[in-house]
């Protein structure tokens, strides 16, 4: 199954819906897709994808047999979620950020989301299960609640099973680097078991904990890079910051941000507060300040 999304920022024109797609068909040398995105659909960016008409549009390829399914990757608020879904019943399948730790968080919400896709039978696909990595590695003392239960599962796989038990999830994104990644997921869906009650509780006991320190809810999707005039790898420093915050550790983490310097990418302390990174951020995070106060940890 192949999928590929249309991204408002490139588009100007309604000639720039077709331009794209072509390359995007080009490029991967296929004929059609079997899943294609409105991409990240919130506030900012939804009177692009209404004046370019891209809804119409992505019917009209869906017609031409170059699109199986159409729907749309979404960010904003669940306010205009349900906006756009009575706009365009259309709509087959919605893409959103869900885990654990974002169920009740104030700026994703992803839990109300994930209600109003439910009550309206559309299928989800669900990205971020793992937020970025983090809910892979926990500190120890929350790992060890996981695996009094588990001792054979890995903490990955409670992330993948909180969102796999959910009713209406059609498909979960895994973001795997590593060969062993990709044999832990198999071996949780081979033969998937629904979280307990029990697990439940203990889900969320880690959730309560984990929620109670302060971290940078950066998933490090990487759009804030691409633009950046000072080539700072943003979720980098984020992950740096993080780090320090949550293992109360410092020699490890400023070796891996020299690194980044030394190879080449910008300190924190070179941000221009251009704010293209604030832009395109879908956890909508204020980058500036964050980069500001990095610097003030790291650049001294």
């Amino acid at each position: 199954m192949l999928a590929t999304k249309l991204p408002a920022w490139e588009m100007k024109t309604k000639e720039d819906r077709d331009r794209i797609f072509k390359e995007q068909l080009d490029r991967a040398g296929v004929d059609y897709y079997d899943f294609y995105l409105l991409h990240s659909i919130e506030e900012g960016n939804i009177d692009t994808y209404e004046k370019l008409d891209c809804f119409n549009w992505g019917l009209k390829k869906k017609e031409e047999g170059k699109i199986r399914h159409f729907g749309f990757s979404f960010h904003g608020s669940p306010e205009l979620l349900e906006k756009v879904l009575d706009e365009h019943p259309e709509t087959e399948f919605v893409q959103i950020q869900l885990n654990y730790t974002d169920w009740n968080n104030p700026v994703v919400r992803s839990g109300k989301l994930y209600e109003i896709l439910h009550e309206r039978n559309i299928p989800m696909i669900i990205m971020e299960p793992v937020k970025g990595g983090t809910l892979a590695s926990l500190k120890p003392e929350l790992e060890e609640k996981y695996k009094t239960l588990r001792p054979e599962a890995s903490v990955a796989s409670w992330a993948f099973r909180f969102v796999a038990s959910l009713p209406g999830v059609m498909t979960i994104l895994s973001g795997m680097t590593h060969e062993d990644q990709m044999q832990d997921n198999i071996n949780t869906f081979s033969h998937f078991e629904p979280l307990l009650d029990k697990e439940k509780a203990v889900v969320d006991e880690v959730t309560g904990i984990m929620l109670e320190i302060p971290q940078i809810g950066c998933t490090a999707c990487k759009y804030c890079c691409d633009g950046c005039p000072k080539n700072i790898s943003i979720p980098d420093v984020f992950r740096v910051i993080n780090t320090m915050t949550l293992y109360n550790e410092d020699f490890r983490p400023r070796s891996f941000y020299n690194g980044l310097v030394n190879s080449g990418r910008g300190k924190a302390a070179d941000c221009v507060a251009c704010r293209q990174c604030e832009g395109v951020c879908p956890q909508h995070l204020p980058i500036i300040r964050l980069l500001k106060e990095a610097a003030e940890k790291l650049d001294q």
